[in-house]
């Protein structure tokens, strides 16, 4: 047995501070790390920040500029702007301006382009040794039936080419200071509900495409960076796999998508469905995000840099009398601060761009700490006319420190809402301070590489390779040292988890003219995906009183682990026909083969076809209706089943010291995908003058072969239930968005956007089986859980939340009426309503909002169960309380003696409506322009997010957005002892050099 007697807080590395004057106070840790950001992306990017630019030159001049909206006059970022026939050019900054040196004198021709408007060549004479100044008007592609899709398509297509919907979410047309991706997200695409899922610092965000596709499986959606698939589920959460302490933890998940810089995406493609999807085979019918980052132009270098400094405070979320719920003795004002450096630029062969984050956060909870790192580097390069190279790498190291929270009797939370029936037996606030000697920490070090090659060997065919790895890799360790209550002899786990997803793509296209009118793309490719999981834990109890323990440290000891590799690979051919640039027709196959089929299963075809039609090109269609493109679709997509669930596994188990093994899963020779087919029909318009627009989508989407667990006769010998094909699920409703410029003028543009959207689900078939219960996570063997109450009854919604209605709840003086096993609704949203609002005023400065409501679904809140069930004086009781005290019993109303007399307590009774409203964001950019002389542009942004909530009045206490033990990818949510996300607040200052 081996122990550590290196002091906590030593580090091995040596220090010196001989060359410090004594007087002089040490260097803040954040300049030490922005320091050394600075200088990582100085080494990073230095060879390639020095491209030549030209000097001023004799017979050259300046060209300095803005690109502004033509209709609005507000400054456009990032537009491309080129001087033709020349390797010249500039990318415009936060307020729109750019300059390009060195400039040849005569007339020289501007070409400005930017996705989603159209394309503008302006003329303008440079005078040599002068400035010529120039203002570039941009407007809006008409539905922008010209701006170039990916996700989804063979390559890349027009939008006015695909017939089916995909939603687009440009960063510049995010005002507010984005603080991680799910969050700008949020109440911006229709048809997603994204859900923040806890206050401790780090959880992450579930996100669910038009709502649950699968019962068994998971519903998160698939993920790329640039074209290289990521881990979409969660994390593994800090939790010990030994000593039946899996309760002990801070309850939350991490999330993948997180880790990625939000400043670092120009955009966002999302595909809601199977008819999007298809493409992507066997793992996509839950849809697919793909997020693009950004890229470097040809021209002088443009580095950014930005700072964010701000807070996170919660807000109330109990009653009037308890807004807090008695954590207010350990709830504070946690400041966040983070630093970003990133460069732009190149030369017409060889692009760059190049960026590095520090992230200090502290949370709302006293041991909620995050530092979090992060650099990127993309670059394109083209060495021959061809042949076209880029390469993108990211790597994000995040160390988190955590409180113990959710329901865990170690925990801060549930002893604080318990109070003297706490596992403490007092409301103490320094004896339930014990707990925060509880450690609980996550290291994540994440890197994404990628590499792709575009060859075209002729004007009409290109070919493309893309290779890319994505690793993650997780350390969870937590400690209860020696004496800590509860546990006094103190108990340590460790574990290391590490995902690697590898996959390659090749994409072959042929466009042919076949006549003038008569336009052909074939397409055919293939894509493969490995997906390599490893898991070891070391757990040991009865540590010595030191003050840094290891495993080894214990005298018991136990170690786990785990390993699992998943292949899925296919093939694809698709043809598009296109007829005078305005009617395209679709028709594509994808063939795919998994690792977790059963033996007897083989390969599975997944077929689409889909129609475009730009109806408002004919000639005999109304002027004043604008522009509008007619799309319908039909896909097929799969969802694969787990590792391990076609075959017949055991459980090692010890039984008196002798090797044992417990039937677990039975097998399944013919297992195979859900497979998820879809209908949609829509169109895509835009009015007076682009002024306003207009996106409708109806789908209807059916899930056959759907996979649930049938129970085996006990004859079989006692395995666990097994997946089979068995099930049919449906889901249908409609997307709609309006957006519009409500008032256009120089001086104030006012734009508003509503969004709705709908979703209805129900259970088919069940295959014969009777209703069950949902299992708390998808893809765990057990279906006995009843977290959240969910149930998959046919005829019902998936899930439907099933448990006790009280009919009379506010009766008094009469017996209780109540019904058990009521269906009470669906567990997901029905509609989802989103808006955004925003004001430009004088000189650009902008004030802007989005919110969103969701509704039509209900939510088991179990804290409060957890706590009446045992005696706790609850908040939500006080009237009753008072009726007791006061003899009064008589006038106690049937919910008050259900809920607040101890012996009446069920667990089934606390089913609420859990629809809400947040205020997601409410932002103030002010364009500052070169307030320091030698740069390009400064922007201030003021932001507040989530700091307005509605729910029901039925909804007594915490948040309806909340979630519980099982993280954000829970099948069913219901609520246990969190806090729900906090409000922040944040300042960011950018400026462009």
């Amino acid at each position: 047995m081996s122990t550590s007697t290196r002091k906590e807080g030593d580090d091995a590395r040596t220090r010196s501070h001989a060359t410090r004057p004594s007087d002089r106070p040490p260097c803040p840790p954040w300049t030490r790390a922005t320091a050394t950001l600075a200088a990582a992306l100085l080494l990073a990017c230095g060879a390639l920040a020095a491209v030549p630019l030209l000097a001023q030159q004799p017979g050259r001049g300046t060209v300095r500029g803005r690109v502004e909206n033509a209709g609005t006059g507000t400054p456009i970022p990032n537009a491309q702007i080129q001087v033709a026939s020349t390797t010249l050019g500039a990318q415009s900054g936060g307020d729109g301006t750019f300059t390009i040196a060195a400039v040849p004198a005569g007339s020289q021709t501007l070409r400005v382009r930017l996705i989603g408007y159209a394309p503008v060549d302006r003329v303008v004479t440079v005078v040599a040794g002068q400035t010529a100044d120039v203002t570039v008007g941009l407007k809006p592609a008409a539905v922008a039936l010209d701006e170039v899709v990916v996700t989804g398509t063979a390559g890349q297509a027009r939008r006015r080419e695909v017939g089916n919907a995909i939603a687009s979410v440009k960063a510049a047309d995010a005002p507010e200071a984005k603080t991680n991706v799910s969050d700008f997200l949020a109440a911006r695409v229709p048809g997603a509900s994204i859900l923040q899922s806890a206050g401790v610092i780090g959880a992450g965000s579930s996100i669910r495409l038009r709502g649950n596709t699968s019962v068994a499986l998971s519903n998160q959606p698939l993920i790329y960076v640039d074209g290289v698939r990521m881990r979409g589920d969660e994390y593994p959460k800090n939790v010990p796999a030994a000593g039946g302490q899996n309760l002990r933890s801070s309850h939350v998940n991490g999330s993948p998508l997180n880790d990625i810089n939000p400043d670092d995406i120009e955009r966002i493609e999302v595909l809601k469905g199977a008819a999007a999807s298809t493409l992507y085979g066997t793992e996509a019918a839950a849809g697919v995000i793909q997020i693009f980052t950004k890229k470097g132009s040809a021209g002088k270098a443009l580095w950014t840099a930005q700072t964010s400094q701000g807070f996170a405070k919660e807000r109330p979320f109990g009653t009037d009398a308890v807004p807090y719920m008695f954590m207010d003795p350990w709830l504070r004002t946690a400041p966040r601060g983070s630093y970003a450096l990133s460069v732009a630029g190149g030369s017409p062969a060889l692009k760059y761009f190049s960026s590095g984050l520090v992230e200090d956060n502290k949370g709302v909870l006293p041991n909620d700490h995050e530092k979090k790192y992060g650099v990127r580097g993309n670059f394109n390069y083209q060495p021959i006319p061809k042949l076209a190279l880029e390469w993108t790498s990211s790597y994000t190291n995040d160390d988190l420190h955590q409180t113990p929270a959710g329901n865990n009797a170690h925990g801060l939370t549930l002893n604080a809402f318990r109070r003297d029936r706490n596992y403490f037996g007092s409301a103490n606030v320094d004896t339930i301070s014990q707990v925060l000697d509880f450690k609980l920490t996550t290291g994540v070090d994440h890197l994404i590489l990628g590499g792709s090659a575009t060859y075209t060997p002729l004007p009409n065919v290109t070919q493309r390779v893309t290779l890319g790895l994505d690793r993650a890799a997780v350390e969870n360790r937590q400690l209860r040292p020696f004496g800590f209550p509860g546990v006094p002899q103190g108990v340590i786990s460790d574990q290391m988890w590490v995902a690697k997803t590898l996959n390659a793509d090749y994409v072959g296209n042929w466009e042919w003219q076949a006549m003038r009118a008569l336009k052909s793309t074939l397409s055919w490719g293939g894509q493969s995906a490995t997906v390599d999981t490893r898991d070891v834990e070391g757990y040991a109890e009865n540590l010595p009183p030191i003050p840094v323990p290891t495993v080894s440290s214990g005298s018991a000891r136990q170690g786990f682990e785990t390993r699992q590799k998943v292949i899925n690979a296919g093939f694809f051919v698709q043809e598009l026909v296109g007829l005078a640039d305005k009617f395209f027709v679709t028709g594509g196959v994808r063939v795919d083969g998994n690792s977790a089929f059963g033996k007897d299963f083989g390969l599975q075809t997944y077929p689409k076809v889909s129609a475009a039609y730009v109806i408002s090109e004919e000639g005999f269609w109304p002027k004043v209706l604008g522009t509008m493109k007619l799309r319908a679709a039909y896909g097929e997509a799969g969802r694969a089943p787990g590792a391990f669930d076609a075959v017949r596994t055991w459980d090692p188990v010890g039984w008196n010291n002798q090797p044992a093994l417990d039937p677990r899963n039975l097998g399944n020779p013919n297992l195979g995908p859900e497979r998820t087919k879809e209908v949609e029909l829509g169109f895509e318009q835009a009015l007076l003058d682009q002024r306003v627009t207009l996106d409708f989508t109806w789908f209807d989407s059916k899930t056959v072969d759907a996979l649930l667990r049938v129970r085996k006769p006990p004859s079989t010998g006692g395995w666990d239930s097994q997946l089979e094909n068995v099930g049919k699920l449906q889901k249908r409703g409609i997307e709609a968005a309006l957006n519009a410029v409500i008032t256009q003028y120089r001086l104030a543009t006012w734009s508003a956007g509503l969004s709705l959207s709908t979703n209805h689900s129900k259970a088919l078939d069940l295959g014969g089986a009777p209703s069950f219960a949902m299992a708390s996570n998808p893809g765990t063997v057990s279906t006995l859980s009843t977290n959240g109450f969910g149930y998959v009854a046919q005829g019902y919604p998936v899930p439907v939340i099933r448990a006790r209605l009280i009919r009379n709840p506010d009766a008094i003086g009469v017996p209780a009426d109540t019904v058990p096993n009521y269906y009470f609704g669906p567990a997901q949203p029905t509609h989802i309503v989103a808006a955004n609002t925003s004001l430009r005023t004088w000189r650009g400065i902008e004030i802007s909002a989005r919110g969103e409501l969701q509704g039509g679904h209900w939510l088991d809140e179990d804290a409060s169960f957890q706590a009446l069930s045992r005696a706790v004086e609850w908040p939500t009781c006080q009237s009753a309380y008072d009726k007791i005290k006061a003899n009064q019993q008589a006038q106690l109303t049937v919910r008050e003696t259900l809920w607040c007399i101890q012996k009446n307590v069920r667990s089934d009774m606390f089913i609420y409506p859990a629809d809400f409203f947040k205020l997601r964001d409410v932002s103030l950019r002010v364009p500052l322009g070169r307030m320091v002389p030698g740069t390009q542009a400064a922007t201030l942004v003021l932001s507040a997010g989530n700091w307005f909530t509605w729910k029901k009045k039925e909804f007594p206490v915490f948040d309806p957005e909340q979630a519980g033990n099982d993280g954000f990818n829970a099948g069913v949510r219901y609520i246990s002892e969190h806090i729900p996300a906090p409000a922040t607040f944040t300042a960011q200052l950018k400026v462009a050099f």
